[in-house]
C-alpha cells in the first residue's frame, strides 16, 4: 500500500535554504521539495503556451535532474530510475517549444525573417501545443504525485543507524570534484567536437545548480565569497557553452526547414543563409569566450585555505 504524500504545493517557492546541520537525506529533500515546487508552479503558464513558463518548469526539471545525479550515491532503486525516465519525457516534450521561441528571436533582424519566421510558424504553435499537452496529460500529473512520495518516503528516505552523512561535508567533497572534472574539460575546448562541448556544458550546468542548492550551507564570511566568485565564473563559461549550444539546435533546424516538404520561400532561404553566416562567426567568438572563462574558472579557488 502506497503511504499519503504531502500535497505538491503550485505556488512559485521561496529561496531555497538549507540547514548547516543536516544530514544529506534531509538536505536532498529540501532540494527536492523546492524543484518539484517551481516545476509545478509553472504549469498554468505552460497552458497558456507562454515562453517564460516553458523555459522555467525545463529549468525545474534541469534542477531536479541534478539533484539526482549530485545525490546519486544514495539513490539506487526502481523507483529513482522510474522518475528519472519521466523527467526525461517531459523534458523532451517542452524542448521544442524553446528551441523555436530562441530561433524566431535570432532570426527577427535577418534579411528575409518576415518570410522565414512565417515558415517557422507553424512549427512554433505545434511544439507550444506539445508542450501545452504534455502537462495536460495525466502522465503529468502522476509524475507530480511519484515526485511527492518519492521524497516523503523513497527508499532513500530513511538510511540504516549510524549512516547518516553531513550535508555540509557532502556538498564540499561533491563541488571539489565537480568542479575538478569541469575545469579540466573545459581546457581542452579547442579540442572537443560539438557533442563533447554539449557533454561539458551539462557538466558545468550540474556544477551550477549544486552551487546554487549548497549556498546556504556555507555561511562563514570566507567559503560565502569564494563560492560566490567561483559561482560567477561558472556562469560567464555556462553562458558561451549555451550560445555554441542554442548554435548547433538551430542549425539542425535550418536544416530540417530545408528538407521539408515545402521548401522554404526565396526571402526565407536567404534569412536561413544569413543565419548560418551570422552563427559560424558568433560560434568563432563564443569558443574564444568560453576558453577564456574556463581558464578565469581555473584560477578561481573553491574552498582554498
Amino acid at each position: 500500500m502506497r503511504r499519503p504524500s504531502r500535497p505538491v504545493n503550485a505556488k512559485p517557492p521561496g529561496a531555497l535554504v538549507l540547514d548547516p546541520d543536516a544530514g544529506t537525506v534531509e538536505a536532498l529533500q529540501a532540494i527536492c521539495r523546492w524543484t518539484l515546487q517551481t516545476i509545478a508552479a509553472q504549469q498554468q503558464a505552460v497552458r497558456q503556451r507562454k515562453p517564460v513558463g516553458v523555459h522555467q518548469m525545463r529549468i525545474g526539471l534541469r534542477r531536479m535532474r541534478a539533484a539526482i545525479s549530485l545525490f546519486g550515491d544514495l539513490l539506487d532503486d526502481d523507483q529513482t530510475d522510474h522518475i528519472k525516465a519521466e523527467l526525461k519525457w517531459l523534458a523532451g516534450r517542452l524542448a521544442p517549444a524553446r528551441d523555436l521561441h530562441v530561433m524566431q528571436m535570432k532570426v527577427a533582424q535577418l534579411d528575409g525573417a518576415r518570410a522565414l519566421q512565417k515558415q517557422l510558424a507553424a512549427s512554433r504553435i505545434a511544439a507550444f501545443d506539445q508542450a501545452r499537452a504534455a502537462v495536460e496529460q495525466p502522465r503529468f500529473r502522476a509524475l507530480l504525485r511519484e515526485i511527492a512520495r518519492w521524497i516523503d518516503h523513497g527508499a532513500w528516505a530513511a538510511p540504516p543507524p549510524g549512516k547518516r552523512r553531513n550535508a555540509k561535508r557532502f556538498a564540499k567533497r561533491v563541488l571539489a570534484k565537480r568542479a575538478a572534472q569541469v575545469i579540466d574539460k573545459a581546457a581542452r575546448l579547442d579540442q572537443m567536437s560539438v557533442e563533447k562541448r554539449h557533454r561539458l556544458r551539462i557538466a558545468a550546468k550540474k556544477l551550477y545548480y549544486a552551487t546554487g542548492f549548497f549556498e546556504t550551507l556555507f555561511g562563514d564570511p570566507k567559503p560565502a565569497r569564494q563560492l560566490t566568485a567561483f559561482k560567477k565564473k561558472l556562469k560567464a563559461l555556462l553562458d558561451a557553452l549555451g550560445a555554441l549550444n542554442d548554435i548547433a539546435v538551430q542549425g539542425g533546424l535550418a536544416s530540417k526547414l530545408a528538407d521539408a516538404p515545402n521548401a522554404p520561400t526565396p526571402p526565407a532561404t536567404r534569412a536561413i543563409e544569413s543565419l548560418s553566416e551570422q552563427n559560424r562567426a558568433d560560434s568563432k567568438a563564443l569558443l574564444k569566450s568560453a576558453a577564456k572563462a574556463g581558464r578565469k574558472l581555473a584560477r578561481t579557488p573553491l574552498f582554498a585555505d
